[in-house]
C-alpha cells in the first residue's frame, strides 16, 4: 500500500492532545498544506486562522460550551459533559476556516481544505479532529468579539474549524462500510 493510502486509512477524531507545542516547521508546512487545497474555479476566498495563543483557544472553547448549554439541548449537554467540557481537547493547534457566503462554492471548498489539512497532519505524524461546534463561539451573543480577535473582516464567517496536535490517545478507524458506494455504470 502507498503511502498516501495508509495515511487516509490510519486517519481517525482525536479528542485528546499532549500539551506539546507544534514547531514552527510544522505550523508553516501546514499552511501551505492549506493553501495547496483546491477551490472552486480558483476564486480562494476561505481564509485560515492558525489559533496557538492557549488562551484564545480555551475562551473559544468555553464560549462554545456555555453556546452549547445555552441552547437547553439535553443530548448535547450530555455529549459535553461526558467530554469533561472539552470541544478543543486541549490541542494546541486550532485552524478556523472562514469563507465569504456569498461565493457558492465556499462550503466546497472549506470542506476540501479541511480534508487536505487533516491528511497533510497525519502525514505528519500529527493528528486531528475535525470540528463544527466553536461556530456557535462565532454565531452567539459573542461572535463580534471572536471575529475581532481573529482581525476576521465582515465578509467572512465561521465555516468549520480544525484541531491539530500531538494526540494523548489511541483510537482505531472507524470501519467503513461498502454499502455506503453505489456504482452506476448503465
Amino acid at each position: 500500500m502507498n503511502e498516501t493510502l495508509k495515511t487516509i486509512f490510519e486517519r481517525s477524531s482525536i479528542r485528546a492532545y499532549t500539551d506539546e507545542p507544534l514547531t514552527e516547521n510544522e505550523l508553516e508546512t501546514l499552511a501551505k498544506c492549506a493553501i495547496a487545497s483546491p477551490t472552486a474555479r480558483n476564486i480562494q476566498t476561505r481564509r485560515f486562522y492558525f489559533i496557538t495563543n492557549k488562551e484564545l483557544i480555551l475562551e473559544i472553547e468555553r464560549e462554545t460550551a456555555n453556546e452549547i448549554y445555552a441552547m437547553n439541548d439535553e443530548l448535547a449537554t450530555e455529549r459535553l459533559k461526558s467530554r469533561n467540557g472539552k470541544v478543543i481537547y486541549d490541542a494546541p493547534l486550532l485552524v478556523v476556516i472562514a469563507v465569504d457566503k456569498s461565493n457558492k462554492y465556499s462550503a466546497v471548498d472549506a470542506g476540501i481544505a479541511t480534508a487536505t489539512l487533516c491528511l497533510g497532519a497525519k502525514s505528519m505524524r500529527l493528528d486531528s479532529v475535525i470540528l463544527g461546534m466553536p461556530r456557535l463561539a462565532f454565531e452567539g451573543v459573542r461572535h463580534d468579539y471572536f471575529k475581532n480577535r481573529l482581525g476576521m473582516p465582515a465578509e467572512l464567517e465561521f465555516e468549520i474549524a480544525v484541531a491539530i496536535g500531538h494526540k494523548a490517545m489511541e483510537k482505531e478507524p472507524h470501519e467503513g462500510d461498502l454499502n455506503h458506494v453505489v456504482v452506476v455504470d448503465a
